[in-house]
């Protein structure tokens, strides 16, 4: 999938329930790839998430979707090993680095604007990158990590507006995009079938 390149005219104001929804739709996605266009202060991360459409019927055959992040104000980002020294991360090898865990799922159930003290200040004084731009920029976070093999990287994005993409580069709305990872978590702890062949099992 390639983004379109078309400019992000408005910044975002979301509800608490919008984030709340937000971080269940990313739950337990795949993360497949991160890509930053530093000079035009853009980031695309591609993931693969759970989701059912409206309506019945089971999930999408292709279950990706691009979040496209624009004007950027910061990355930062810690990768490391058990035992071992944080390594250095240059912007040009973040998409290599994603890449190297093997698209890991993300979990936890919040990723979008999470308080500084419950997640980044937990490796903010580990940084292997730290990438600024101003001005703006820092209006919304969101995070990310993988993990695998005793490594752990772990991203913070700051940007101003995002826009969703299905697999076609069709925009989704934010409300329909997050409905979708609700019904299937609704369906989950159902018992619904079509939320069958993840290895994910309620609590």
């Amino acid at each position: 999938m390639t983004a379109p390149v078309r400019a992000l005219e408005m910044t975002m104001e979301l509800s608490p329930e919008q984030i709340r929804d937000f971080g269940v739709a990313l739950n337990e996605a795949n993360l497949v790839d991160l890509e930053v266009d530093a000079s035009a202060r853009r980031a695309v991360v591609t993931l693969a998430v759970l989701s059912l459409p409206a309506g019945g019927g089971p999930e999408p055959a292709d279950r990706r979707v691009q979040l496209v992040l624009a004007r950027l104000g910061r990355i930062a980002a810690s990768l490391r090993q058990d035992g071992a020294p944080v390594a250095p991360l240059g912007l040009d090898r973040l998409h290599a680095a994603v890449a190297g865990f093997g698209q890991q799922p993300i979990y936890g159930w919040e990723f979008l604007d999470v308080p500084e003290e419950s997640g980044f200040a937990g490796w903010c004084d580990r940084l292997s990158l730290d990438w600024q731009a101003a001005p703006g920029g820092l209006s919304h976070t969101l995070d990310l990590f993988q993990g695998a093999d005793r490594r752990r990287l772990d991203v913070r994005l700051w940007f101003d507006e995002l826009r969703i993409l299905g697999p076609a580069g069709t925009e989704i709305d934010l409300d329909d995009f997050t409905a979708g990872g609700v019904r299937w978590w609704d369906a989950l702890y159902a018992g619904d079938e079509r939320t069958r062949g993840h290895g994910i099992v309620p609590d």
